[in-house]
């Protein structure tokens, strides 16, 4: 059998791919149910300024310029872009889709909303993120907001993190998989086998796990002054063990 390993990170176009095949993206019903909780939570009327950083394969910048927003996306995977610009093109929407880091964002006050959602943030070195939210801080209009939803693992204070494996067989192919943390980071290895395709891949991710205090200290350093922290988008207030939207204001 031919044999891969792919260490992940967003830009590696076999992550793109393996990330769709084993995870995927939510639907268009679920997209613009979280994009109407963003509405009533940020009370956001179009036509405003909106940059999606993260974008992904556009579902919230597509739904949100069908409902009238001025939207330009960002990401790193080429090919989520690709699909993002055909899936414009084909609706008829005027959406501006980069390949661009949140680190690179060079605009100053343009936006009036910045939208990181399903934001991971453990793949970025220290010097990175600080960069990454000073740039957001900067292309954000003085009356601005960052809506930040976080994706992946977290630091609960108290919990015990064991050490989980799992195996799943599906048609000709087999899946294991194991998660464990380790000095703050969470590891993670997924081997696919696939007797169709004759081949072995091997998935490694190592992805820094953050605690609330953690990412609200990365806000405030990035100089939002007015920082909500909550559980979910429906605006239940955060605690210790349960966050992971933030809502953040650029002005005082």
């Amino acid at each position: 059998m031919k044999t891969k390993v792919v260490n992940w990170i967003w830009e590696d176009p076999d992550a793109q791919a393996a990330f769709v095949e084993l995870v995927g993206f939510p639907d268009e019903q679920r997209t613009r149910e979280e994009v109407e909780k963003i509405e009533v939570l940020l009370q956001l009327r179009p036509p405003l300024r909106v940059l999606d950083v993260g974008c992904g394969t556009g579902r919230h910048a597509l739904e949100m310029a069908r409902r009238g927003y001025h939207v330009v996306g960002i990401d790193v995977a080429r090919s989520y872009l690709e699909h993002a610009r055909s899936e414009a093109q084909r609706q008829g929407l005027s959406i501006e889709f980069r390949l661009q880091r949140g680190s690179e964002l060079t605009e100053r006050e343009v936006y009036d909303l910045v939208l990181a959602y399903d934001h991971t943030l453990g793949f970025m070195s220290d010097a990175e993120l600080a960069r990454h939210f000073k740039s957001i801080w900067a292309s954000l209009k003085r009356e601005g907001k960052l809506l930040l939803a976080l994706a992946g693992p977290k630091l609960i204070p108290g919990r015990r993190y064991e050490r989980t494996r799992s195996w799943v067989e599906e048609g000709e192919k087999f899946i294991l998989s194991e998660k464990y943390f380790e000095k703050g980071y969470r590891i993670e290895r997924c081997i696919v086998i696939d007797k169709q395709k004759d081949e072995i891949i091997e998935y490694r991710e190592r992805q820094r796990a953050f605690s609330l205090d953690d990412v609200r200290s990365l806000l405030e350093s990035a100089g939002f002054r007015r920082i909500m922290c909550l559980k979910d988008l429906d605006g239940n207030p955060a605690t210790p063990q349960e966050f992971g939207v933030f809502v953040c204001y650029k002005g005082g």
